[in-house]
């Protein structure tokens, strides 16, 4: 008898006790149907994570000061992190020096809030921030007119400004062209200072912060973006007066990611070499997304081997029904023997029928289980869109089944048929043709 003709048997059988072949099959949906709904999230939340990741770009590199392994010995560490130990701007001018047009740096620090008065004689609110040219492209902060703080206004302490979309409205009459504009700033501490606007940039409440429901445009404070080294001589005793303790980093050309860390990590190597006990430690963005898909991949597949218990009681349960459908058909694979029908031709019969029971409640629960990811995808948009409603222009959000688990799940599905289908056809086969035949 036919590999195909064993299917279409099969067939026949199941579609004669369709409710059985159901029942013995909801073990196995239940089981195939957790696991995919389980691996869909869980491959659904990488992507998303890895999409929100990419707005952002995978250039970049985050610089911190950590312990140095040697320190651990020395009893007389107390982990007190001083101004030496800190990265100083001149370490960060000497690695673009060194590696020019390559590195890009983002730092920022906030003054203070200030205002200032406009035209119509009304105070506009604001809070004024010292960055780096590199902060703006960090952000993926979109300048819609005129252009970013530059190295050059750090290095020569400007007094430029970079203001929102919001502060223009709020500050200037329709259609008037704000860069170039002078604007004085009265700031918390009652000093005034004068700036020149250079740029404009849209202010995005994903991006940078959002405001509470039902803020007024005219009662909206945005920030105000000055050149870091402007922010430190006018405030001399701010937090990173003396260095910083983290650096991101972002490199501008097409090396290769490992080749621009390895350059930077040497950097920084031989400039904290005499440091006893501090060093600067780089992680990436590549290495913080593998890290968090080690976790995801962990718990979905802790969280799927415990699911995936259902399958042996499946197994069972499609073992005991096989036994039950060869007692029926007792007479009929005494016929079949008496016909000259070769023991390997009765196995191959039942095997096949039991696979094709796991593969049928394997198949509906694949579809039930990327039904149930999508629906929870679905669901946990829509709560996402209404409580981060304003952060859903960056979180990427992707729904996506697991490729790999459907086709472990297929695979699976045939082994947990053969396995459990096996005894029953083995059963089946060494039965005694005259004593089958007998059988009533």
């Amino acid at each position: 008898m036919g590999f195909l003709e064993n299917i279409r048997l099969a067939l026949t059988a199941l579609a004669a006790n369709k409710m059985r072949s159901l029942l013995t099959m909801l073990g196995i949906i239940i089981g195939i149907s957790a696991v995919i709904t389980i691996t869909t999230i869980g491959n659904s939340i990488q992507k998303t994570i890895s999409n929100t990741f990419n707005q952002f770009g995978m250039n970049m590199f985050y610089l911190y000061l950590n312990v140095k392994e040697t320190a651990y010995e020395d009893t007389d560490f107390d982990y007190t992190l001083n101004d030496d130990d800190l990265i100083t701007d001149e370490m960060i001018e000497n690695l673009l020096e060194t590696y020019p047009d390559q590195y890009t740096v983002s730092m920022s620090e906030y003054y203070s809030d200030a205002q200032t008065i406009n035209k119509n004689n009304a105070y506009v609110n604001t809070a004024i921030t010292g960055i780096t040219d590199g902060y703006i492209q960090q952000g993926k902060i979109d300048i819609i007119q005129g252009r970013n703080i530059t190295q050059r206004d750090n290095k020569e302490k400007k007094h430029t400004a970079l203001v929102s979309d919001i502060f223009v409205k709020q500050y200037f009459t329709e259609n008037e062209n704000p860069v170039g504009k002078n604007i004085s700033f009265t700031v918390s501490t009652g000093e005034s200072y004068d700036f020149t606007i250079v740029g404009v940039y849209e202010y995005s409440e994903s991006k940078i912060g959002a405001f509470e429901p039902g803020t007024k445009d005219e009662d909206k404070v945005t920030p105000v973006f000055i050149p870091l080294n402007t922010e430190k001589k006018l405030n001399p005793n701010g937090q990173s007066a003396s260095g910083y303790s983290y650096v991101v980093v972002m490199w501008n050309t097409d090396n290769d990611m490992s080749e621009a860390e390895n350059n930077v990590r040497q950097f920084f190597d031989e400039q904290y070499k005499e440091n006893k006990y501090w060093t600067v430690y780089i992680e990436n963005e590549q290495s913080m997304l593998d890290m968090i898909n080690n976790v995801i991949n962990v718990v979905t597949v802790a969280i799927s081997v415990i699911a995936a218990i259902s399958l042996i009681v499946g197994g069972v349960g499609v073992m005991n029904i096989m036994l039950v459908s060869i007692i029926e058909r007792t007479k009929e694979i005494g016929v079949r023997k008496a016909l000259g029908a070769q023991n390997s031709s009765i196995r191959l019969q039942f095997v096949t029928e039991s696979i094709i029971i796991c593969l049928i409640g394997g198949l509906i629960g694949i579809i039930l289980g990327i039904i149930n990811g999508i629906i929870i995808g679905k669901v946990a948009a829509l709560l996402a869109d209404t409580v981060f409603k304003e952060q859903l222009d960056i979180i990427v959000i992707s729904i996506q089944p697991s490729v790999s688990a459907i086709v472990v799940a297929v695979i699976f599905s045939m082994l947990t048929g053969i396995f459990f289908g096996y005894y029953p056809a083995n059963k089946a086969a060494k039965m005694n043709p005259i004593d089958a035949l007998r059988y009533e």
